[in-house]
């Protein structure tokens, strides 16, 4: 009778101490979702240097909650302002290539954070025009495929003029 009574406790604390367990993580690995944000860079940067106004828009989070600064503005909410944003930007700019020269994705929960530099060649009568910048973007899993949720392209201000009167 002992033996069965010690045998019940026993059963009874390895079915508490299983329950007090932390559940497995569901969802993708960290490991996953830095492949999934490198993966998106790169569909932004294939969309972007075809001129692909639709390709670009499907990168970001169709949600009124998107957030997106362009090098070009002063920043837009929401996924039709940002689409819109896209389409004038790359009508503008007929020819153009951008090219990420340093990125950066670390994984913080389920979210990915991105930042680097970039540079943008865009085609004039006269000559390429070469800009380059800087950004940083947020990146999460949305109805199952990674997105931008939030961006921000800015170019670096220019150097001070210097007033060679007072040199």
């Amino acid at each position: 009778m002992r033996r069965v009574l010690f045998g019940l406790v026993g059963l009874a604390l390895v079915t508490a101490v299983a329950a007090c367990a932390p559940a497995p993580p569901t969802g993708p690995t960290p490991a996953e979702l830095t492949a999934a944000a490198d993966a998106l860079d790169r569909q932004f940067l294939d969309a972007f240097n075809k001129g692909d106004a639709d390709a670009l828009s499907a990168t970001y989070w169709n949600s009124p909650d998107l957030v997106s600064f362009g090098p070009e503005g002063m920043g837009t909410k929401g996924w039709d302002a940002a689409r819109a944003g896209g389409v004038e930007m790359l009508k503008a700019m007929p020819g153009v290539k951008l090219e990420f020269i340093a990125t950066h994705n670390d994984v913080h929960g389920d979210v990915v954070l991105g930042w680097g530099t970039w540079k943008m060649t865009i085609p004039t009568p006269v000559g390429a025009q070469v800009i380059e910048g800087r950004y940083t973007d947020a990146k999460a899993m949305k109805d199952g495929k990674m997105v931008y949720v939030m961006d921000h392209a800015s170019v670096p201000p220019p150097p001070p003029v210097v007033d060679p009167v007072k040199k």
